[in-house]
């Protein structure tokens, strides 16, 4: 049965309010005030103001139909919107989505506005490349054997700046895991080479010297260069000496200086070193200086310089 509540309603209020009917903490069943029994219908022409509003009971439940919109009105002291709040954990027996249609054909995304856990699995039908952000979102163990391909990570997806040092170490390779093929040029090394067989020779003696023509230009990152040289010199005086030294961008590498002496005049001698270098990130020059004793010739002949580039 229906009974529409309209000016009599507020009339019976007002006297239940006037008699002293309603009293704080005091349970009253408007029903039967209103005439009807259990399970009738009550139908409010207008709006109804209450403070506190329960629907069913422990062990009996209830429903609430919302044919609308739920909407807080209330403001904080500022004037700021105050949200719906809901003060006890939230069953949702649908679908949760954003605007009058359900679906991603709008502009209308469903945004979490604060940190977000999910205790349990996660099924995402696509993923944006910010959904990977921030340190520790992907763990190994995440990772199913397999699952990344080589075909599924684009071309300078992953560089050098996002690999944290020692993050990749010689356990987590396997044996042929990456092979000779996978390797672009010089993507572990870099190595130029330079020679001279034309004979050149020097008077300098110590603290001068002069530049070999032989020499190796070369643009590295901040690694280590392994350098090599050899060469054939002669003296054109008896038990007399030639220096070699590696020099890098005008400085002489100190530990790379080598001695030879001619036992008899432009007997030869070979001379070789071969050295660690950290260079920064940028263009360098490698070159051998030389100088002999004082009032003699040093002469050299064929001669090679290898510079390698060892990158990390």
């Amino acid at each position: 049965m229906k009974r529409t509540l309209t000016a009599a309603m507020v009339v019976v209020a007002s006297i239940a309010l006037t008699a002293g009917i309603v009293r704080a903490a005091s349970l009253h069943n408007v029903t039967s005030t209103l005439g009807g029994v259990a399970g009738d219908y009550f139908e409010v022409d207008g709006i109804m103001f209450v403070d506190a509003l329960k629907v069913g009971e422990q062990g009996v439940g209830g429903v609430t139909f919302f044919n609308g919109t739920i909407i807080n009105q209330t403001t904080d002291s500022e004037g700021g919107d105050i949200p719906v709040t809901f003060g006890d954990n939230v069953r949702i027996d649908g679908r949760v989505y954003r605007g009058a249609t359900a679906g991603v054909t709008d502009d209308l995304p469903f945004i979490v506005n604060d940190n977000m856990e999910v205790v349990g699995d996660l099924s995402v039908d696509t993923l944006t490349a910010t959904a990977f952000s921030g340190d520790g979102i992907v763990a190994t163990a995440n990772v199913a054997d397999d699952a990344i391909t080589a075909d599924q990570i684009a071309d300078d997806a992953i560089t050098a700046d996002q690999i944290a040092d020692d993050a990749v170490t010689a356990a987590a390779i396997g044996d042929g895991a990456v092979g000779t093929a996978a390797l672009a040029a010089s993507a572990v090394t870099q190595a130029t080479e330079d020679s001279g067989t034309a004979a050149q020779t020097t008077t300098e003696v110590a603290d001068d010297y002069d530049l070999l023509t032989t020499e190796v230009d070369m643009t590295t990152g901040d690694s280590v260069a392994l350098v090599m040289f050899s060469g054939v010199l002669s003296n054109d005086t008896n038990n007399s000496s030639a220096r070699i030294f590696l020099v890098v961008d005008d400085s002489i590498v100190s530990h790379t200086i080598r001695r030879g002496t001619s036992n008899t005049a432009d007997e030869t001698f070979t001379l070789a070193f071969t050295a660690l270098v950290d260079v920064e990130a940028g263009d360098h020059t490698f070159q051998v200086g030389w100088n002999t004793d004082d009032g003699t010739t040093a002469s050299m002949y064929n001669n090679t310089l290898d510079v390698v580039e060892l990158k990390r």
